[in-house]
């Protein structure tokens, strides 16, 4: 079972402004409304996307528990709304058709070491074909075929991690679609634990509704 929250955020609020610019603190905030310890943490662990509203900014998670939005330590004014959730079990069939999107960080690893950059590092996708076939590679793997796709660029997304001292860029694109599920159970894997890289900048949740 996984669970879907609905979060509209005022886009007048310090911290929603604040955290929408630095998705990774938004990432610590959503990461509240679960229980506390390693094991409890693992099994918790949340996927998110931002998107623009018509009122402010809302929020998409994905998680296999169920969340305690009471539980964050935000400001008046934090939300337009109360949290929505509910529950969320897909039911996939090999030739099922569905509408998709995901928002990703396609990258790959440099295989040798150049400007400085050392080897196995991971680098930005930036053309199209480039991330279109980043895509398709993802989709043989997890449980998927493309059967229409558009890639919109989002821009770079940059921020402090807890992996550096300084602001990591990740370049930002956002697949709209529909895909041919080819194998039930390795899709609902890529549901549950996201594609890609950036999981915690607010990349890697793919969506998925009836055509």
């Amino acid at each position: 079972m996984l669970y879907l929250s609905r979060l509209d955020l005022n886009p007048r609020s310090r911290q929603v402004q604040a955290e929408v610019r630095s998705p990774y603190q938004m990432h610590r905030t959503l990461s509240k409304a679960f229980p506390e310890g390693d094991d409890a943490q693992q099994a918790a662990r949340c996927l998110f996307r931002v998107e623009e509203a018509p009122q402010g900014w809302r929020v998409l998670v994905q998680s296999r528990a169920h969340p305690a939005w009471d539980r964050l330590t935000v400001g008046e004014g934090y939300w337009l709304s109360a949290p929505c959730v509910k529950e969320f079990a897909p039911r996939l069939a090999v030739g099922q058709t569905l509408a998709f999107r995901l928002r990703a960080n396609p990258t790959m690893r440099r295989s040798e070491k150049r400007e400085g950059r050392r080897l196995g590092d991971r680098i930005g996708l930036y053309a199209e074909a480039e991330r279109l076939g980043w895509l398709e590679r993802k989709a043989a793997v997890n449980g998927f075929s493309l059967c229409t796709v558009t890639a919109t660029d989002v821009g770079q997304v940059k921020c402090h991690t807890q992996h550096g001292p300084g602001p990591a860029a990740f370049s930002a694109v956002q697949f709209d679609g529909v895909l041919c599920v080819t194998d039930p159970i390795a899709l609902r894997g890529s549901l549950e634990i996201g594609i890609g890289a950036g999981k915690s900048v607010g990349f890697g949740l793919l969506s998925l509704a009836r055509t």
